[in-house]
């Protein structure tokens, strides 16, 4: 079965694989591959209108929706049945906004030091082809690890594949181009 590619320019709050390092707040984040797929796990990347701007006037905005964490799918780069492509076939993340979603309130320390709201509930949504669909809010009691194998349970049911077939390739800083995406 072959899995579309997300039309990019028709999905501007899309978020983009390998930028949370650009906003400087995402520390972790890790890359699995598996035989014909690769997953890129991530805190608040940015989405595609900030990629945008940033290509074009070196700054980007803020904009209304927050990625708690993503896991952006591709095809391996020699697997790929669309050709080579760096499009991924889905993106499933953990999303908030501050008018449509509960947020914690913050600690006396938070709010002195300027600390960016926490969300209490975020919306669990996956992108692909060209769409979106939204399955509903859920409480935020994410960690790293139990985001990941949340988004990783989500990604696995829709590619029809094991959690097993995939193993932790390592950080983000190998980048889009490491070798063994291929």
């Amino acid at each position: 079965m072959s899995h579309p590619l997300i039309n990019l320019m028709d999905l501007p709050s899309l978020p983009v694989a390998f930028t949370s390092r650009i906003r400087q707040r995402g520390t972790g984040g890790c890359i699995l591959v598996s035989d014909e797929f690769y997953v890129v796990f991530e805190s608040y990347p940015l989405v595609v209108r900030q990629m945008a701007q940033l290509m074009s006037e070196k700054r980007y905005d803020l904009v209304p929706i927050e990625y708690l964490y993503a896991a952006s799918v591709f095809y391996r780069k020699s697997r790929n049945p669309h050709g080579p492509s760096s499009r991924p076939i889905y993106v499933f993340c953990l999303e908030y906004t501050e008018f449509t979603c509960a947020m914690k309130s913050p600690g006396f320390w938070d709010s002195l030091s300027g600390k960016p709201n926490e969300p209490a509930e975020v919306f669990d949504a996956v992108f692909f082809g060209n769409g979106r669909i939204n399955m509903g809010k859920i409480p935020n009691h994410f960690t790293e690890a139990s985001a990941l194998a949340h988004l990783m349970w989500r990604a696995c049911e829709k590619l029809g594949i094991p959690r097993s077939s995939f193993r932790e390739l390592g950080p983000l800083s190998l980048g889009a181009d490491c070798p063994q995406l291929a």
